[in-house]
């Protein structure tokens, strides 16, 4: 099976936004230094006719150019902390790796536009597995699309995510994504995973919505009735190939 995240294209996409952010805050701090400038040595007083319009034009010059400024400081900030990668998806892949042979694609730490942000997607002769990693401890019940979680005070309460909801929001994106590009024919299945040993997060399970299921038999589970690895037969492998090259950038 072939493990494969864009950490190259990840990294040269935050290189170039970082690039744009560091323009954007010079740009606005010059725009805004202008504004002062303007009140510190004013080229109109309160007497001229333009004086309204001038007044008006150095305090959205000053004001303006601080908040070009901020926004694009904050953008900077936030690319600081673009992981390259998903551990929580390295970890699942390499488990994965045991079992599938070459014919598979775990694709790792997805985010394209108009797809979004999905932890991983398995691509292989069954189709397409859409990832929901979870690295949760505790207590859970899974009802259906309802997640709850135990709290300290021994009360079953709405969980504070609800993995199932999210991952078919990711199905239904990649579902419509590959329908863009003509490939509806490869089925899209989904599974939330939990990392964490048995013993630390517990779960009980009725009616999943989305399969469920913890690391350490997370294989077995993929191969029960109806779930991706139960056929190995729908998918042309020319249609595997189109898919990973759409969701890798490679």
């Amino acid at each position: 099976m072939e493990n494969v995240a864009p950490i190259g294209a990840i990294t040269r996409r935050t290189r170039q936004l970082l690039q744009l952010a560091f323009v954007g805050v010079a740009g606005g701090v010059f725009v805004a230094v202008v504004g002062l400038a303007l009140y510190v040595v004013p080229l109109a007083v309160s007497a001229n006719s333009i004086f309204p319009f001038y007044n008006f034009m150095r305090g959205m010059l000053l004001y303006g150019g601080v908040i070009i400024a901020l926004l694009a400081l904050a953008l900077a900030v936030r690319l600081f902390f673009v992981r390259p990668d998903n551990q929580l998806a390295v970890i699942t892949g390499n488990y994965l790796t045991q079992y599938l042979d070459e014919r598979y694609w775990f694709v790792r730490n997805i985010n394209k536009r108009g797809l979004g942000y999905i932890d991983a997607v398995l691509v292989g002769p069954p189709g397409a597995l859409v990832f929901r990693i979870v690295d949760s401890e505790g207590d859970f019940r899974n009802d259906k699309g309802d997640w709850l979680q135990h709290n300290n005070r021994g009360q079953w309460m709405p969980a504070r995510v609800n993995p199932t909801y999210e991952a078919i929001v990711d199905i239904k994106a990649l579902r419509e994504y590959l329908r863009q590009y003509n490939l509806e024919q490869v089925p899209v299945y989904g599974v939330v995973v939990f990392t964490k040993d048995p013993m630390l997060a517990r779960i009980a399970i009725k009616d999943p919505v989305v399969l469920v299921a913890q690391l350490p038999g997370l294989y077995d589970a993929l191969r029960t009735p109806n779930e991706y690895l139960a056929n190995e037969n729908r998918v042309d492998p020319n249609d595997i190939i189109r898919v990973v090259d759409l969701i890798y950038d490679r």
